[in-house]
């Protein structure tokens, strides 16, 4: 086999290779950031308010030590952990099953630096949410946490 050969092969095989590199399903794969993301610094007092053709639908906020304070106002609210992973593109569906809803329209929930979370308000408003890093103050204390999100999310 002559060099020109085995080069051509070796160029062939290495364009045709899949890893699991390529696959954004994989969650310790980092997968580029979708169109519409949006970054955000949440702490006391700030909220992400999310709003579906218009409607107010709920908002996400932050809250000590270190949870999401998530409000329906009078709707459904649930929340899903997809447990660590590296990247708001790594969240490409809406799970099936492990949502955790509160007993009323406002609750708590840990909030978890490097986590992926789904987020349904109502009969199907969705968030993908992803937690970048805990912002952390110059006394040392958790204040808040750097977010990465989109919303509507259709998978």
């Amino acid at each position: 086999m002559s060099l020109a050969n085995a080069l051509m092969i070796c160029l062939i095989m290495t364009a045709f290779s899949c890893s699991k590199d390529d696959n954004p399903d994989n969650p310790d794969n980092a997968v580029p950031d979708p169109a519409g993301t949006i970054t955000a610094n949440i702490a006391v007092y700030s909220t992400i308010k999310i709003y579906d053709n218009g409607t107010y639908r709920g908002n996400i906020s932050w809250d000590t030590p270190d949870n999401f304070y998530l409000n329906g106002e009078y709707i459904d609210v649930s929340i899903c952990n997809l447990g660590k992973m590296k990247g708001l593109g790594n969240i490409t569906q809406i799970p099936q099953a492990g949502f955790s809803s509160p007993a009323r329209a406002n609750y708590f929930i840990a909030c978890e630096s490097g986590h992926g979370y789904v987020i349904k308000f109502g009969s199907g408003t969705y968030v993908r949410l992803y937690v970048v890093e805990s912002l952390v103050s110059t006394a040392g204390g958790i204040m808040g946490a750097k977010v990465k999100y989109q919303y509507p999310f259709v998978p």
